[in-house]
């Protein structure tokens, strides 16, 4: 049985893994979160809760669709109707129509789906990959040695990547090519509805470049909550502040376009390193003859769609190296 090391349990990693069980691998999973999921994941504070990452997922692949059936009548994803508009200076335009999807009652709720009955090691960072004679090993941050890996896939962000990529010099340049944004997520429960007339706005100017009224989406608490995206620019500029006063900003920054804002009743910031791919690989990166490759939304367009289809798309390379 061909045994298959996956870093990174984001949607990439999740699907590559729950596919290559499928097809007769033994499969571990590293990852360095608390749970697995990645941007594909719900900040929970007491009552409330928040998609502080990604904000919904359309699916256009047919591989993909016969996966979203199953999550509509599991009732772990259903549709978004909320109204959702671009804006532009004092512009409002209604978005295109199309289906968004969402997990519910958050988005944890797919990526607990996806995990299904995988073998995953939380809270193990892996900060070498090493090759050992014909079998690959993995060696965490505290020293640990996982070892005996007939193939390594690694779904996480290229810049991340790349130092592991050492052994394989032309996916690590490969790799090395694609830049990641940052991007600030900012988490807002206001004590009365705030004087924004949708549910959710992409933003084609100004410091944000997503507004999203979370209570919209189906399943979530019924209460103000609401989730603002920095640009990429904006958050650079500010990357080092302290939290708090980060949320202020965000909140100084909804005032100069919408006017006074109600009181909040809670107020979080979260820092995503490596939200946004600058440019994108041409494709998953796979070396057959050594059996390592790499993997993400960075190689299909960034968006979640894209990053469960490289997995597909992985998978079935490691299948096909026997």
């Amino acid at each position: 049985m061909t045994r298959v090391a996956i870093i990174g349990a984001g949607p990439a990693g999740l699907v590559a893994a729950r596919t290559l069980v499928d097809a007769g691998a033994d499969v571990c999973v590293f990852d360095k979160g608390r749970r697995p999921g990645g941007r594909l994941n719900t900040r929970e504070h007491g009552a409330y809760q928040f998609d502080h990452g990604a904000q919904f997922f359309t699916v256009r692949d047919e591989r993909i669709s016969p996966m979203l059936e199953d999550w509509v009548s599991l009732k772990v994803v259903a549709l978004w109707k909320g109204r959702l508009v671009r804006l532009m200076g004092n512009t409002a335009e209604v978005a295109r129509p199309t289906k968004r999807y969402v997990g519910t009652p958050s988005m944890i709720s797919l990526a607990s789906e996806l995990r299904g009955e995988l073998e995953i090691l939380s809270l193990t960072r892996i900060v070498g990959v090493e090759r050992n004679q014909k079998e690959w090993h993995l060696h965490d941050e505290l020293g640990g040695d996982h070892g005996g890996f007939d193939r390594v896939v690694m779904a996480i962000p290229a810049p991340q990547a790349v130092p592991l990529l050492s052994e394989v010099p032309a996916l690590q340049r490969a790799a090395e090519a694609v830049g990641m944004a940052p991007s600030f997520a900012g988490m807002f429960v206001f004590a009365e509805p705030p004087p924004m007339d949708f549910d959710g706005a992409f933003v084609g100017d100004g410091p944000f470049t997503w507004i999203a009224r979370d209570a919209s989406k189906p399943g979530r608490p019924d209460v103000e909550a609401w989730v603002v995206h920095a640009s990429s620019e904006w958050t650079r500029r500010h990357w080092s502040g302290d939290r708090t006063d980060i949320a202020r900003r965000f909140l100084e920054e909804l005032t100069m376009r919408f006017g006074s804002l109600p009181d909040t009743l809670f107020e979080r910031t979260h820092r995503w390193g490596y939200a946004l791919a600058d440019g994108f690989a041409p494709g998953v990166l796979w070396d057959a003859k050594l059996g390592i490759g790499a993997v993400g939304d960075w190689c299909r367009g960034g968006r979640v769609e894209g990053a469960l289809v490289s997995g597909i798309q992985i998978a079935d390379k490691v299948v096909a190296s026997g």
